[in-house]
């Protein structure tokens, strides 16, 4: 006679199966898997469940992930979004702290509740309505619109405005008295 609870245990571990990941399709409007299993078990076009405003593409070179079998159907799979421990990964994270990451290093931190740390390799582009208002390269940064500060502007070089120096700048037509000079040059 069997123990039930052990047919139980066995019965839902065999639901979830871990698998190397051959092939990622992220091209439609599902993200899809090809999956290697154990006894050499392999299933293609099998469906990713990414949670709600995340999506991710894993390095291949190493990508694990986990398939669940609906109501013990092995011919109705779905598979977790692919980790790949071996790429990137960011650790030494404290307690409450959150960070996404690429292969690359790029990184979003949320650090400590108090800091949010922006790293780019080469450039962060903030856009609104598919137009970059705000971009940030090493070579300086580039703002499209309208800039309004409430506070002091501070310089520590100069200032330019339509090719004119604010600190170089000269003024024609200087007369001595109440006169009014004339337009910075």
């Amino acid at each position: 006679m069997s123990d039930p609870l052990t047919e139980l245990h066995y019965g839902q571990r065999s639901q979830t199966l871990r698998g190397v990941v051959q092939d990622l399709n992220d091209s439609g409007p599902s993200q899809t898997v090809s999956v290697k299993m154990h006894y050499g078990q392999e299933r293609s076009s099998v469906p990713v469940h990414q949670p709600f405003g995340f999506s991710s593409y894993a390095p291949l070179d190493g990508a694990v992930t986990h398939v669940i079998q609906n109501g013990a159907d092995p011919s109705d799979l779905f598979a977790l979004p692919p980790a790949n421990p071996s790429a990137a990964r960011m650790s030494g994270l404290q307690a409450g702290e959150s960070i996404l990451y690429d292969a690359a290093g790029q990184k979003v931190y949320l650090q400590d509740g108090k800091i949010v740390r922006i790293d780019a390799l080469e450039e962060m582009r903030v856009s609104i309505d598919g137009q970059p208002v705000l971009d940030v390269t090493p070579d300086g940064v580039t703002i499209t619109g309208w800039l309004k500060v409430s506070e002091t502007v501070t310089a520590e070089k100069d200032v330019m405005a339509d090719g004119i120096s604010l600190k170089d700048h000269v003024h024609s037509g200087v007369k001595q008295g109440t006169d009014d000079t004339g337009a910075p040059q």
